[in-house]
């Protein structure tokens, strides 16, 4: 009776592992199936065309690839310098010291990081443009009637790319001094070193690898950067990697697309290259300094506090953050480009224009909105499936999977919108153009932006419900369904809005997949903008600044949520 018994209990056990194997092959080949076409045969396709003969002959020979070459190279190592240095002061002074207001001043810092580039950049050029607002105030207390600055030039696009990638080293720099044990600098002060004694020779040293870390991260966003380089140097015909890319595929000119491609293969390589020194640098900082985790030690600035305060407030608040944005409203409502916004000559007729009488501004705004929420969706489920897969993967088995899913997001928008069209221009299935390639396209380059919140809750979830539930006798799909859902809702809720935020006004894949009757929000307001019609691109960016300060309070509350769920046992 008893040998029954086992042997009834190792049938049922065998014949569960069995439906468990089962149903992870048959998931991962469907997710295989899936990535084939977001993601792996378009950087497969697109390897292939760089590596042609022609494409690197051009790529050898051709001077403007040179020149194009140089100056991403120059502007992207610039802005990584400026941003990395102006963040680290930044951190030490609203992170360590106690000085006043420093919560605001963190939001308002990082306003530019929602912000799409192209709407960023349209603000600065109402602010600080050849007829911006600030220029001619300045102008006026100089009394001057030449142009003090141009934005229109490598200097313009170094600032607002510094502006731009702020945030992103800020980010990354201020998680490094939770990791600094305050006994150090309290050890320090005891001993008498001075406060600059303390940041210089304590601080600096612990936060080196973050350094390293926000210097790879601004160069690779600076580098990859489309919008600001395309509305700033396109005028000034100061030509960078990403606008001559977009140059040569729209200009549909005889082996454009092999030059695009070949272009995009030296835009990438700097990429990949960063992005393994970022991999070592956070690795090393993660496994030295996870265990110094201990409440920050603030200082006390005295008087100078209020001096620091003031400073901060009318460069963050009024030049960075205040004046660009207040700028682009007021030139929303002013009759005509140019002109002084006295009440005389505010009016609301861009607006009714836009809303009302643009019927590309409606077409735009149902497109960007299906396509952010469907690639929001999508995306969120893939990542709850792969995120699971990747648990159960090990080593070399899961590395491959891994590195297709993250390449269309770690490379350029641009790169990944050549290479969709490579795959699909000639193809029997007639996608270019439509809705559906940039489907394709954001669901391909929005995945790995999803998978990374919702893979670290794969991993906090307990394994013992899986064993538990395993033992049941449910299946995969069934503890997919009833056990791990209901646990990941939150943050699989927070990363489809994250996709969504981000998807929703984006331009650089838009910018060489939309067609004629496939506009998006990002795309409209960069050809608003090209086209001249500079008031009513501020009319479009103020409604769509609008609706992301909507969408981000939305994604505060939920991460909000989040947290107190994870907090409550």
């Amino acid at each position: 009776m008893t040998r029954d018994r086992m042997t009834r209990v190792n049938t049922q056990t065998a014949r569960v592992r069995f439906k468990n194997v089962q149903g992870l092959v048959l998931l991962g080949s469907l997710l295989a199936l899936v990535l084939v076409f977001t993601n792996v045969l378009p950087l497969l396709r697109l390897l292939q065309r760089a590596v042609s003969p022609e494409a690197l002959s051009w790529l050898v020979s051709s001077s403007l690839a040179h020149t194009a070459l140089w100056n991403s190279l120059q502007v992207s190592s610039t802005v990584a310098l400026f941003a990395t240095v102006l963040a680290l002061a930044l951190v030490l002074l609203l992170e360590k010291t106690n000085l006043p207001g420093r919560k605001v001043l963190k939001l308002l810092l990082f306003v530019p990081l929602v912000v799409p580039p192209q709407i960023l950049t349209i603000a600065w050029l109402n602010w600080a443009g050849p007829v911006g607002h600030l220029q001619q105030l300045v102008k006026r207390f100089l009394d001057s009637n030449t142009p003090l600055w141009n934005l229109y030039s490598q200097g313009g696009i170094i600032l607002l790319l510094v502006v731009f990638t702020l945030p992103v080293a800020y980010l990354t720099l201020a998680p490094g001094l939770s990791h600094i044990p305050k006994s150090l600098e309290e050890a320090a002060g005891l001993d008498g070193a001075s406060l600059t004694d303390v940041w210089l020779r304590i601080l600096f040293p612990l936060l080196l690898p973050g350094v390293l870390a926000a210097f790879v991260l601004t160069f690779l966003a600076a580098l990859g950067n489309f919008g600001i380089q395309a509305l700033l140097g396109i005028p000034a015909q100061f030509v960078t990697l990403p606008t001559l890319i977009y140059q040569r595929v729209a200009s549909f000119a005889s082996g454009g697309f092999d030059h695009a491609a070949a272009l995009t293969l030296v835009l990438s390589l700097p990429a990949l290259l960063a992005l393994s020194v970022q991999y070592l640098v956070l690795k090393r900082r993660d496994t030295q300094l996870e265990t110094l985790l201990e409440p920050p030690l603030r200082y006390d600035l005295g008087n100078w506090r209020w001096v620091g305060a003031v400073t901060l407030w009318l460069l963050v608040a009024g030049v960075v953050t205040l004046g660009p944005f207040v700028s682009m409203v007021l030139t929303a409502l002013t009759k005509a480009y140019g002109l002084p916004p006295t009440f005389s000559n505010l009016t609301l007729t861009h607006f009714a224009f836009v809303l009302g009488e643009l019927d590309s501004f409606r077409r735009a705004l149902a497109n960007s909105f299906m396509l952010a929420l469907v690639a929001a969706l999508v995306t969120a489920t893939l990542a709850l499936l792969i995120g699971y897969v990747l648990l159960k993967l090990h080593g070399r088995f899961a590395l491959p999977l891994q590195l297709f899913i993250d390449l269309p997001y770690a490379l350029p928008g641009l790169v990944f919108a050549l290479a969709l069209i490579l795959v699909w221009l000639r193809s029997p299935v007639p996608l270019y153009g439509t809705l559906s390639l940039l489907l394709l396209a954001y669901v391909g380059h929005y995945l790995a932006f999803a998978l990374q919140s919702v893979s670290a809750a794969w991993r906090q979830l307990d394994k013992g419900l899986e064993e538990a539930s395993r033992v049941d006798g449910a299946s995969l799909f069934a503890r997919m369904r009833f056990v791990f859902l209901p646990l990941l809702l939150p943050s699989l809720v927070a990363a489809a809005l994250l996709v969504f935020l981000n998807a929703f006004t984006e331009l650089s894949l838009s910018a060489l997949l939309a067609g004629s009757r496939s506009e998006t929000l990002g795309w409209l307001v960069f050809g608003l903008e090209q086209a001249g019609s500079s008031n009513q691109a501020a009319a479009v960016s103020t409604v769509l600044v609008l609706v992301l300060a909507v969408l981000a309070l939305v994604l505060t509350s939920v991460q909000r949520i989040i947290q107190v769920s994870r907090q409550t046992p």
